[in-house]
């Protein structure tokens, strides 16, 4: 079986909905990464994760497919960085949810969004659930980080405010995946200085969400320590985080489907 579904013709499509497969569509966004990295960053690495883990849970036996990724995202607090590139958040939903219903339209049931940027998260969450009770869509959404949570934590090498963008995690990642975009005589680490009650480090943080611009953050456009990246040390990471992909995908190729409630 072949990984990636834009490689099959439409009579294999056909055939490959048969095994009921898991289709996962991988998440991006188009924006700055400091002065160091890529604008594709985010984009790059839910395809590369998506598509590593769903080659490794096809050789555990489950059948799944990946999509094109959607490469840009919902970014507003990075357009102060030219190149961004960003949907609004009625214009992104609406985009992943067109995805997600042109698959189950065609009879897959097993939908899998693998977000790669922070910016989306809260959105993809609406998403599914309009999806699942406006459309009787079943969906799944989830960041690739979070299924490698505690491995990220014994890897790091920073203190608290070292891992949050274009930092410490996502250069390692780069310099494992993509080291010819990585520049790394340009890396400069900034930490944040702000309230408790406010998110600094992806790892930790307070219970606060507000808005604010990187522009207003960071003047390079980073937060946290993009000087500790190490591609040895990165490959491990990406390696520990496709595994972890990997393993939800064989239990989710085998989860029984919910139905919607009905009188929705």
């Amino acid at each position: 079986m072949r990984v990636l579904l834009a490689e099959y013709t439409w009579p294999e499509v056909e055939a490959l909905l048969k095994l009921d497969p898991v289709v996962v569509v991988p998440v991006g966004a188009f924006e700055q990464h400091g002065l160091h990295l890529p604008l594709m960053v985010d984009a790059n690495l839910a395809g590369s994760v998506a598509e590593r883990a769903a080659g490794e849970a096809q050789v555990a036996g489950a059948n799944v497919v990946v999509t094109p990724t959607i490469w840009t995202g919902y970014s507003p607090h990075h357009r102060d960085f030219p190149g961004t590139i960003t949907l609004d958040d009625k214009t992104f939903s609406l985009v992943v949810s067109q995805v997600a219903r042109s698959l189950a339209g065609h009879g897959f049931r097993r939908i899998v969004l693998l977000n790669g940027h922070g910016g989306n998260a809260n959105l993809l969450r609406n998403v599914v659930q309009s999806l699942y009770y406006e459309d009787g869509i079943s969906v799944a959404a989830a960041n690739y980080w979070d299924f490698a949570l505690q491995e990220l934590a014994a890897w790091r090498r920073s203190r608290p405010g070292g891992i949050m963008h274009a930092c410490e995690m996502e250069t390692s990642l780069m310099l494992a995946s993509r080291p010819d975009l990585v520049q790394m005589d340009k890396a400069q680490d900034h930490f944040l200085d702000r309230s408790n009650y406010l998110a600094a480090d992806l790892l930790s943080g307070g219970p606060l969400s507000v808005a604010a611009s990187f522009a207003e953050l960071s003047p390079t456009g980073v937060i946290g320590a993009p000087s500790l990246a190490d591609p040895e040390r990165g490959a491990e990471l990406l390696d520990a985080m496709v595994a972890a992909v990997a393993r939800f995908l064989v239990d989710h190729a085998a989860w029984p489907l919910t139905k919607p409630e009905s009188g929705r």
